[in-house]
């Protein structure tokens, strides 16, 4: 291909449309209306533990994405604006970009502070709870199998104990109950 050839190659690729897509500003813009957020939000936000429902991973249920329809352009009051700035400016990660629920804003920061590589198929399909339980529950796992890993088979999710009944709050039944949690998250993603 000649230069001139590029050129006109070039030129059509770039007059081509392109999708509208809602700007990070639209989407918190959207959610601060849909929800009425306000001050007392960004208060709450310096405490994001307490947007977690439930406290232990191995009780979690796995939680799918609040429906949200993004607006594709905002219309803030200057309320609603100055709310949006400062959410954005409070939080100031990437996951923001995939919430879709005030949960979900607040949390963002937990779980980018916990983990911040997950990959946006993970971010768009599940709650922020349950990725935020499942990076804490493989964390917890690692640590628990080190404390007792000749009680262990490798490979197998369920601790090596002959002849003895395991009681709801042993460190083994922990460890089964946080890798079927994992398993469960891993499994879905997989669907």
């Amino acid at each position: 291909m000649d230069i001139l050839e590029q050129i006109k190659s070039d030129r059509v690729q770039r007059k081509q449309k392109k999708p509208l897509r809602p700007t990070l500003f639209d989407r918190i813009s959207g959610l601060v209306k849909e929800y009425g957020l306000g001050e007392s939000f960004l208060e709450k936000l310096s405490r994001p533990e307490d947007f977690l429902l439930e406290e232990k991973a191995e009780f979690a249920r796995i939680r799918n994405k609040p429906p949200f329809r993004i607006p594709l352009f905002s219309m803030a009051e200057q309320k609603e604006y100055v709310i949006t700035l400062a959410i954005i400016n409070k939080i100031k990660n990437p996951y923001l970009e995939f919430a879709q629920s005030p949960e979900e804003i607040a949390l963002s920061k937990l779980l980018f502070e916990l983990n911040p590589a997950l990959g946006e198929d993970k971010l768009a399909s599940y709650h922020f709870e349950t990725l935020l339980h499942y990076e804490r529950a493989k964390i917890t796992v690692k640590e628990l199998a080190m404390d007792f890993p000749r009680q262990m088979v490798p490979g197998l999710e369920k601790p090596f104990v002959e002849n003895e009944e395991l009681t709801e709050d042993s460190p083994e039944k922990l460890l089964e109950q946080l890798q079927n949690f994992v398993a469960k998250v891993d499994e879905s993603q997989m669907r």
